[in-house]
């Protein structure tokens, strides 16, 4: 295994772009007395309506390119957190990231943190900008925490390049249900010591390049079978199953001093957690204060949600979840209705429904997360370096092929396509993202943008008479049953053209059984339809080799 920093692992054109973050912003550092004294006086001259402001987080607007007026007046009444722009190249991101920090410097407030779903590195919010980085779940097919940690490590510096401060990773969640209906492959997919290895790997590799990482989703989602975007889901899970299966990759997350953890919208009834998890004062100050010792920063997931928000108003969830120990609430509603949400903060407060001391406490914590990656001193972005992040890039491990699953199914030899010259079919992202980076390898790829249905790999190799076919399946969340059913029932009378079978899963390839050709799984495409050109890439090589 490579030994080199894990920031020269990326593609050679980000290179010199991406040089790891100096050693004083590096979280493992002790605070110092200068420090101290910034958090103290930061927190000592914020009025009670700022602090509570800091302790939400909004969704920034944009005009031409820089922060819209809501934004402006978010931030200027004290906002703490903003997430994602989406959309932008990275240089663009950059500017507007620039701009927040100049708001919140001339309303003398700290520097607002900019959050995001950094899963797959800054492409997975920005679009095409930035090294596409594997999803959680190729992580934990390679099964190696020196490979975890070089991913992270790959994509905090690129996320500090553009400005962001803080991801919503690592997913450390264990599933433990076959319909899982929203993990998918932003979670590992293997057992708890595993994924509490690997996911204690990716947060050193994010934090000791300077970006605040996120064990989600806290206590655990992993046997869920609801979409808490959709709805609630109701678990029932006992006490030794939640100890054995769902708590030790948590537990190894704060023992890996994990920054932030991101607390579930989900009910537990038989652990006596009737309302939601996040929402729950036995979850957020009993078990993961009390009981995990958790110091760092709580936040909500996102209570713009089904799962809440069908029961609750903005300013009624984020006050619900303030009460119940949060940091943190992950309002993600627009900027615009920041201040009416603090009123409501400031009217409980006043009626003693919010402790003061507790908001002193929450908003230190904050403070403190901000020292821990160098936000006590003014460091702008440098525009000009993260103008070479803004074209999508390879990632170009030297262990990629391994971020995929293949089954030979016992047919010998892995079939020769290196010389590129075949058709791919499938109505999908995936198949399309196959046929453009192939091609940009120079690869001879032919798409047939059909619907995988039965007999239709027949009459495409009769279309394309002497050229190998692979169908490519691109399921999201549907149950791994489903998958397995949909790729027998269409491959059944496949032609002896036929040379492989790509499905977009988390499950390995022997799950799919003896097809009656090579199938390679590969986990390229999320439950939201975003795909990482990591996944791809690996794909073609496995085909190609």
């Amino acid at each position: 295994m490579s030994s080199t920093d894990p920031a020269e692992q990326f593609s050679s054109n980000a290179h010199n772009l991406c040089k790891p973050l100096p050693k004083d912003v590096a979280m493992s550092l002790p605070m110092v007395d200068q420090t101290e004294r910034w958090i103290d006086e930061q927190l000592g001259r914020m009025t009670p309506a700022q602090k509570l402001a800091q302790r939400l987080l909004v969704l920034p607007g944009v005009d031409a390119g820089r922060p819209d007026a809501a934004t402006c007046q978010a931030l200027e009444l004290g906002v703490g957190a903003l997430h994602s722009v989406t959309g932008m190249p990275a240089s663009a991101a950059a500017r507007y990231h620039n701009a927040v920090a100049r708001i919140c410097a001339d309303a003398a407030v700290p520097p607002a943190l900019i959050s995001g779903n950094l899963e797959s590195g800054v492409a997975y919010s920005l679009g095409t900008s930035g090294t596409h980085l594997p999803y959680p779940r190729g992580v934990g097919l390679a099964g190696d925490a020196e490979v975890a940690y070089r991913v992270a490590a790959a994509g905090a510096v690129e996320a500090r390049s553009v400005g962001y401060h803080w991801t919503f990773s690592p997913c450390v969640d264990v599933i433990s249900v076959p319909d899982d209906p929203i993990l998918g492959v932003r979670a590992y997919g293997v057992p708890a010591p595993e994924t509490a290895e690997l996911g204690s790997a990716q947060i050193r590799g994010y934090q000791d390049h300077g970006v605040l990482a996120t064990a989600k989703h806290f206590p655990g989602h992993g046997d869920s079978t609801v979409d808490s975007h959709l709805g609630l889901p109701r678990i029932t899970r006992s006490r030794a199953a939640y100890e054995a299966d769902h708590l030790p990759p948590f537990r190894a997350a704060v023992e890996a001093g994990v920054a932030t953890v991101m607390v579930a919208h989900l009910v537990l009834p038989e652990l006596g957690v009737a309302e939601p998890a996040s929402l729950s004062a036995r979850v957020n100050r009993g078990w993961l204060r009390s009981e995990l010792g958790f110091t760092g920063v709580i936040v909500t997931d996102s209570l713009r949600m089904a799962a809440i928000a069908d029961s609750h108003q903005p300013a009624t969830a984020a006050l619900l979840a303030l009460r119940a120990g949060a940091d943190v609430a992950n309002v993600k509603c627009p900027a615009e209705l920041a201040p009416q949400i603090v009123e409501h903060l400031l009217e409980a407060m006043a009626d003693g429904a919010l402790d003061e001391t507790e908001l002193d406490d929450s908003v230190r914590r904050l403070l403190v997360a901000r020292a821990r990656i160098g936000l006590d001193t003014n460091n702008p972005v440098d525009e000009n370096r993260a103008a070479g992040l803004d074209a999508a890039l390879a990632w170009n491990d030297e262990t990629r092929a391994g971020t995929v699953s293949i089954h030979p199914a016992g047919r010998g030899p892995w079939p020769s396509l290196a010389d590129g010259g075949f058709v791919v079919v499938g109505d999908s992202p995936l198949a399309r993202r196959l046929v453009e980076l192939g091609s940009r390898r120079g690869l001879r790829l032919m798409l047939e943008p059909d619907p995988l249905a039965e007999g239709i790999l027949t009459r495409v190799a009769a279309r394309h008479p002497g050229r190998p076919v692979v169908p490519v399946f691109c399921p999201r969340t549907d149950p791994v049953a489903h998958q397995r059913e949909s790729v027998h029932r269409v491959t059944a009378d496949a032609p002896s053209a036929v040379a492989a079978v790509v499905v977009n899963s988390v499950s390995s390839a022997e799950y799919f059984g003896e097809v009656g050709h090579p199938v390679v799984t590969t986990p390229a495409v999320d439950a939201f339809g975003i795909v990482t050109d990591a996944a791809v890439d690996a794909t073609l090589d496995v085909l190609c080799r």
